[in-house]
């Protein structure tokens, strides 16, 4: 076996292309993340900081503490080696604009979204092993509320559609793990997005929790029989994935750049 543990990204990752999947976790190479993946990560930290502050101390953060960890953990974040700017990216100007954009997303999380919400688990860490499967399910759930009610944060160009709660894998392995986990069920999963509008604003939309876990463990199943083969599809030529902007493997794939030049 190839690895001996999966996760929602990976198995969305598997999916969309098992060609980039073998490379990440099976080879362990190297990827990067942009500009976006920087606005995203300090937004989180921040999230996570406030809501583990109300759950501890009783309240939130003060407002100024929001904006300044923000602005550090994007700093952080650009810092980072994993970190890779394209294009205008790295300017100056467009780097500032990134941060504010930061800093007022996490202003909006902050006022809107955290004061409305009764923290339990924030960032927790579950682990699910099933007799004689060979692969530890692991995930990381944004955060579980006092009633069980399960919200995963997003930082996102565009607005929701009305059914990306319901089709959020992520949401339903947390979901699965929670009930696996002994804690009892969740009554309800959130996709909370932050916007990047002019004005930043909070979208959310629900979905009812599964109570029949059988469609998702099959993919997983399924899954599992992919990477015990190590017969990894690679993404359909006019997939979007498969592309410059969006594969850290583009450039020396056979299935990328390497096959459309050759003659």
């Amino acid at each position: 076996m190839d690895i001996d543990h999966l996760s929602p990204s990976g198995l969305r990752l598997l999916h969309m292309c098992g060609e980039a999947f073998r490379r990440k976790y099976v080879d362990k190479a190297p990827m990067t993340s942009g500009l976006a993946a920087a606005i995203g990560t300090a937004v989180h930290k921040t999230a996570e900081m406030d809501l583990v502050a109300k759950r501890d101390e009783g309240e939130l953060l003060a407002d100024e503490v929001i904006a300044d960890t923000t602005a550090d953990a994007f700093e952080s974040a650009i810092g980072n080696a994993r970190t890779e700017l394209h294009g205008d990216e790295a300017n100056k100007t467009i780097l500032g604009k990134a941060k504010d954009q930061a800093i007022g997303l996490a202003g909006v999380h902050h006022s809107q979204l955290a004061p409305m919400v009764t923290p339990k688990l924030i960032e927790h860490k579950f682990e699910i092993e099933f007799e004689d499967f060979p692969l530890t399910l692991v995930g990381y759930a944004d955060l579980v509320e006092t009633d069980n009610t399960i919200r995963d944060l997003k930082t996102r160009g565009k607005k929701p559609r009305p059914d990306d709660a319901t089709d959020d894998i992520g949401l339903a392995w947390y979901a699965m793990s929670l009930d696996a986990s002994g804690l009892g069920s969740a009554p309800s999963l959130a996709l909370d997005v932050l916007v990047k509008t002019k004005v930043p604003k909070l979208e959310t939309v629900w979905a009812a929790s599964p109570t029949n876990h059988e469609p998702l463990l099959a993919r997983i199943e399924r899954a599992a029989l992919v990477i015990q083969s190590g017969a990894y599809l690679p993404a359909p030529t006019d997939h979007w994935k498969c592309s410059e902007k969006f594969c850290d493997f583009y450039d020396d794939c056979p299935f990328g750049r390497i096959r459309r030049i050759q003659i």
